[in-house]
């Protein structure tokens, strides 16, 4: 706030100056006429004035903070922003006259192992649950420093036991969540601040159509296992919500961590539920198999087209040419086939991978028709390797930008 402040003093001091200098023209100005003075008081002080308000806002603008005027909105779970009264039974929600606000939010520390063919993914990452329970309010006693009270290590899970909490889990984990840390905050109104740093093994559903250039949402699914709709609703938490600065992850790139909150029904209850859901956006590096797989593969079909320029050689010699690259390529699929699960649909590398066998089949065929008119008529050999230097290349890329364009994302 002192930056802003002191932009604002230093505005208005300028405004002020320049009026007194503008409607009091130094007197050689005022010796040289009054019309002058005239001009100065009528045109230049307002337009001088008005620029230097424009300048001044536009200072403003850019060095007051960006969170100063958020950090003053309160959260809409907090005991200052609801009001639930009184009444609640102890071990219910705290609202007894409707659902209970719980905002959530997820921090991302660490993702890892993320694996298609396993459909799942390891979350590392920091978790906070925030309500209002009156039934919680304190008076902090005198010469308190603060008006919050802390729980750590095994007190927090003490508290934990002794006080309604929303219940919530992960819907979509696969294996135990790992709790290393349990922070429990409580203010003297009564809002709980429910902290955890997590790592458990979640549950994800791929779409591999576009592999190896595939972007791939990644999702953690909380809701509470006891409380539907009519007695907790879950609020997306965005303060909190995020990434941690550098996290790298191997052979994946994050694009977007958002979050929301929704209604779903579920097979234990009549009733829906309130459901959180932290998003996770990922686009795959595909540097690995453009350059090892990809590459390699393009390479092998030109070369195959070597044949072209080879008229007078025989069926045998060309064909050997073609089949190498045939051979190449069904070793390629499986060694990819180790890394993609078994999914019904074609790949965009697969599309790849059967047009190139196609086109390497085709030459093939070329090579024996030529065969064929080498001896009987040379000439119409000749000419059929000719169109064949162009029509193949073309074909082969009209194909795969067909492929690349109809693959859907």
């Amino acid at each position: 706030m002192a930056a802003p402040a002191g932009v604002l003093v230093i505005w208005l001091w300028l405004i002020w100056t320049v009026r007194e200098i503008v409607r009091r023209p130094p007197r050689s100005a005022q010796r040289a006429g009054g019309g002058l003075a005239r001009y100065a008081t009528r045109v230049l002080q307002p337009l001088v004035t008005t620029r230097i308000a424009l300048i001044g806002f536009l200072l403003l603008a850019l060095l007051w903070p960006p969170g100063a005027a958020a950090a003053q909105e309160e959260s809409p779970v907090e005991c200052s922003v609801v009001e639930y009264g009184a009444g609640a039974e102890a071990g219910r929600p705290p609202n007894p006259f409707g659902p209970t606000r719980v905002g959530a939010g997820l921090f991302v520390t660490e993702l890892r192992d993320i694996d298609a063919v396993a459909d799942d993914f390891l979350f590392r990452g920091y978790v906070r649950t925030t309500w209002c329970d009156p039934r919680e309010a304190f008076r902090p006693g005198k010469g308190a420093t603060s008006d919050e009270r802390i729980f750590l290590g095994p007190r927090a899970n003490e508290k934990r036991e002794s006080m309604w909490t929303p219940g919530g889990y992960p819907v979509n984990q696969v294996s135990d969540m790992d709790v290393s840390e349990r922070v429990i905050r409580i203010r003297s109104d009564g809002t709980v601040s429910h902290d955890l740093n997590v790592n458990l093994r979640l549950d994800a559903d791929y779409d591999l159509r576009r592999f190896p250039f595939d972007r791939q949402t990644l999702d953690v699914q909380v809701e509470s296992f006891t409380w539907n709709r009519d007695h907790v609703q879950w609020i997306a938490d965005d303060t909190i919500t995020g990434f941690a600065e550098g996290l790298e992850i191997p052979e994946w790139r994050i694009v977007e961590v958002s979050s929301r909150a929704e209604e779903v029904p579920v097979i234990r209850s009549e009733v829906p539920f309130s459901r959180y859901t932290l998003l996770i956006e990922v686009e795959r590096r595909a540097g690995f198999y453009l350059w090892k797989v990809i590459l390699p593969l393009l390479i092998i079909v030109a070369l195959s087209w070597s044949v072209f320029w080879m008229p007078d050689e025989r069926f045998a010699g060309r064909s050997r040419i073609s089949a190498t690259g045939v051979l190449t390529i069904v070793a390629y699929q499986f060694v990819i086939a180790e890394d993609l699960p078994r999914v019904a649909y074609l790949t965009l590398l697969d599309k790849m991978m059967i047009i190139s066998f196609g086109v390497l089949a085709v030459t093939v065929l070329e090579s024996l028709l030529v065969s064929r008119h080498q001896d009987a008529n040379p000439e119409r050999a000749h000419r059929i390797d000719a169109r064949a230097k162009w029509l193949f290349p073309l074909t082969y890329a009209v194909m795969l930008a067909l492929a690349w364009f109809t693959t859907s994302v």
